[in-house]
């Protein structure tokens, strides 16, 4: 399991990556509550365009959360990236979040998933690099 912790705008975020044989589960969360936001399931597959990989996703949604966009990208991204079935759950709840609370956590989590794209690639975490 890989974990990476980070405090944007005052708020504690996680984010932990744990390799389950030859796909990948990402669990994103933090602030005041911790919680099942959304899930996002992503499996690659070839691009439409005939060039690279893409990934089909499917969202679960918990009533009124809006953390499947944070979850999407995750797990689409890191689908990609290294052709693995990726599930990314996530739940990041603060009371009273103003706009540019939100920007920050949005931007500071894209700045994450870099951090955890380099360490993946680096990591030997999975049992087969193909599929």
């Amino acid at each position: 399991m890989i974990t990476l912790k980070k405090v944007m705008d005052q708020i504690n975020i996680q984010c932990d990556v744990i390799p389950m044989g030859e796909d990948l589960t990402v669990l994103l969360y933090g602030g005041d509550r911790p919680h099942i936001g959304s899930t996002v399931l992503s499996i690659p597959r070839a691009s439409l365009t005939g060039e690279g990989l893409s990934a089909t996703s499917s969202v679960l949604n918990c009533l009124g959360h809006k953390d499947d966009e944070l979850a999407r990208i995750f797990a689409e991204k890191i689908a990609v990236r290294f052709n693995h079935t990726t599930v990314c759950i996530c739940g990041i709840h603060v009371d009273g979040l103003s706009g540019d609370g939100i920007k920050a956590i949005y931007d500071g989590c894209l700045l994450l998933l870099d951090e955890m794209l380099a360490i993946i690639g680096n990591e030997n975490l999975l049992i087969s690099s193909q599929k």
